[in-house]
């Protein structure tokens, strides 16, 4: 299965757009004191994230996101790093649930797509 992230809009690339929209942004766990958990579901063990975002410091609706990850992860890119990808996970989806977009508009993406075209030419032709 191949999937097409031409559109997608990475968590690295949404936290800087967070951070513009929201200068005082603090994305922490939901719960400090459980920042995540380990949960048995139908005999296959999962590590659970809740991540909370917070326009200010003393946002009183931050917007939550939670995400999970199968322990051990199902690929070598996944497995050892668990934790990490669920965290990750978890942000992203706080910070879709504050409106931030996770795709880019069609027209962005077919801009994209040129410019990489051209790029790919430019360094054939270099060769």
């Amino acid at each position: 299965m191949s999937f097409n992230l031409d559109n997608y809009v990475d968590v690295a690339e949404r936290i800087t757009q967070a951070k513009k929209q929201y200068p005082d942004l603090i994305l922490r766990p939901f719960d400090p004191y459980e920042p995540y958990r380990f949960e048995d579901i139908e005999g296959k063990k999962f590590i659970i994230v809740v991540a909370a975002a917070y326009r200010t410091p003393d946002d009183p609706m931050p917007a939550v996101g939670m995400a999970w990850e199968c322990v051990p992860g199902n690929t070598p890119y996944t497995r050892g790093s668990e934790l990490m990808n669920a965290e990750t996970s978890a942000w992203g989806r706080a910070l879709a649930a504050l409106g931030l977009a996770t795709k880019r508009p069609e027209e962005h993406t077919s801009e994209l797509q040129s410019l990489r075209h051209l790029v790919c030419r430019l360094l054939l032709e270099k060769k």
